[in-house]
């Protein structure tokens, strides 16, 4: 009897808790946003109804030595901040801070860099992102990080990150080596893959710097203590990469990767690419503006030079093949305003990712490989991708709602 009455007990107990389960499920269900926003009609959801707007949408923005010199003017541009309505100006918040952090305004060309760099120099900069991450900068009301199990970083958990970037190893002077990415990867301002969330509640990993497509070259600077991690020199930050996701070779090996006219580039969210010309081997995909040396290209499909990296981590050449229907593009769109708007298109419904976590995209990475659809190159942060450009507008915030439609539709 007594039995009976503990069985009957336990099982109360474990009703209780399942119920109320249940009733937790659903007031933690997940609240999607509309299809559309009101007066957003079908039409519009189509790049077809934005074109149709345009009175010269097959006229050539800027031809490509255009865009090659506007490249070349971004990597060397100073940008100046002024006060703007009596106000500060509003690209100068926050564009330091990610500087410091490791991220790049004026894009940098890893091939083009010198032989050697001070190590003095990198273990400033190395310094500076240990001060982040014990005295982090307020994020939303938040100065705090959490790892994937909701759990808050403690000053152990911290200090582990720090002994993997094995700062005291650097020697005074370092000499790069090179490698490129062979895989979509990340850039992270540590070297670990555990996230640094910015709250309990949303998934967005202060650790995380951003996205790199596959063939972007790279300069590497230090490794981690574990060599999980390279500390690398890319386009668009100075940040700790996967090492399993860079082959090495020297500098004119990977140029004639990198720098040959002749590529197949990704004209769509993600495009497979096959280990066979049967297309039954999936090899990996190359996701939008990614570029791969083009070997051919018949009505069987695209053969592409697909790098990978070796088991002693030097850089091998695999031949790759992309189906005939893949949406791809032989060297970059031209810049006009129909191919803009069908290629931001092609993006429509793709989940949103901070700083292109989880290889999805941010606010800042759809742009910026937009832009690259065109053979654009900017720094990777809005307030870079803004600054890139001579031809801004501001807006007196003082203006009536009224007021500012009126600007707006000038």
């Amino acid at each position: 009897m007594n039995k009976l009455r503990s069985e009957l007990v336990i099982s109360g107990i474990m009703l209780l808790i399942f119920s109320s389960f249940l009733s937790g499920a659903e007031e933690l269900r997940p609240k999607h946003a509309p299809n559309a926003l009101p007066g957003v009609e079908p039409e519009m959801l189509t790049p077809e109804y934005w074109i149709a707007l345009q009175n010269d949408d097959d006229k050539i923005v800027m031809t490509p030595e255009e865009i090659e010199r506007f490249n070349k003017k971004v990597r060397d541009k100073k940008v100046v901040f002024m006060n703007r309505f009596g106000k500060p100006d509003p690209l100068e918040n926050w564009f330091f801070r990610w500087l410091e952090l490791g991220l790049v305004m004026n894009p940098i060309v890893p091939l083009d860099l010198p032989n050697t760099l001070s190590g003095d120099s990198l273990k400033v900069r190395l310094k500076t992102n240990i001060e982040k991450l014990f005295s982090p900068d307020d994020l939303w009301g938040s100065k705090d990080f959490y790892d994937g199990r909701n759990a808050i970083y403690n000053y152990s958990m911290k200090q582990e990150i720090v002994d993997a970037m094995n700062v005291d190893d650097i020697s005074n002077v370092i000499t790069r080596r090179f490698g490129i990415i062979v895989n979509h990867t990340s850039a992270r301002y540590y070297p670990t893959l555990v996230p640094g969330y910015h709250n309990t509640k949303t998934e967005l990993d202060r650790f995380q710097a951003g996205g790199l497509c596959i063939g972007i070259p790279v300069a590497i600077l230090h490794e981690s203590v574990d060599s999980d991690f390279l500390y690398v020199e890319n386009p668009f930050s100075r940040t700790w990469v996967a090492t399993r996701d860079i082959a090495i070779a020297d500098r004119e090996t990977i140029r004639s990767l990198t720098e040959d006219k002749n590529f197949l580039m990704a004209a769509a969210h993600k495009v497979p690419v096959y280990g066979d010309p049967s297309f039954r081997n999936f090899a990996r995909y190359f996701y939008l503006s990614a570029t791969i040396p083009l070997i051919k290209h018949d009505r069987n499909g695209y053969v592409v030079k697909m790098p990978y990296r070796k088991t002693d981590g030097s850089l091998g050449i695999a031949e790759g093949y992309v189906k005939p229907d893949a949406d791809v593009h032989v060297g970059y769109f031209p810049y006009t305003k129909r191919n803009v708007i069908n290629q931001i298109f092609k993006l429509l419904n793709q989940p949103y990712g901070w700083e292109d976590q989880d290889n999805k995209r941010d606010c800042c990475g759809t742009i910026l490989v937009l832009l690259r659809c065109f053979g654009i190159t900017t720094g990777r942060f809005c307030n870079y991708i803004l600054s890139a450009s001579d031809h801004q507008f501001y807006m007196n915030p003082n203006l009536s709602t009224e007021e500012k439609m009126a600007e707006a539709t000038k």
